[in-house]
């Protein structure tokens, strides 16, 4: 799926979350969770040098909240990550830290973030200046 997708950077916009930057991200992937030819959710991510990803813009619209289409779409692209080598996932987020922690994402301090991640940019951002950095080790 494009970054350009109408009805995603909708679901981005009514969740309140970055978007501005989308056609501009460079190695994203957006998985769309698909029921019955409906969208349930999106997600990406940006590859970030041989083994980080930044996971971003994961969203589910809110008609299809809390029926597991976030918790499918971020185990699914863990496993691709894990498939494709990346050992540290890193994302920011404002609300969704115990969401994310429940897949094994800590608290990361920003000052201790990778360049490649400090060279994101999500990671200037003025919505996410507020955001907690979280990390995936293996």
């Amino acid at each position: 799926m494009p970054p350009d997708d109408a009805q995603f950077l909708e679901a981005l916009a009514e969740a309140g979350m970055p978007h501005q930057d989308m056609a501009e991200t460079n190695g994203a992937f957006f998985i769309l969770a698909d029921g019955g030819g409906r969208a349930l959710g999106y997600c990406g991510y940006e590859l970030l040098g041989q083994s980080l990803a930044l996971i971003r813009s994961c969203v589910v619209p809110r008609a299809h909240r809390g029926k597991g289409a976030g918790r499918a779409m971020i185990a699914a692209l863990i496993e691709r990550l894990a498939g494709e080598g990346r050992r540290e996932l890193y994302l920011f987020t404002v609300d969704a830290g115990p969401f994310f922690a429940r897949f094994g994402f800590e608290l990361s301090p920003r000052a201790a973030a990778p360049e490649a991640i400090r060279a994101s940019s999500q990671f200037d951002m003025a919505c996410c200046e507020g955001a907690v950095l979280m990390r995936r080790a293996p």
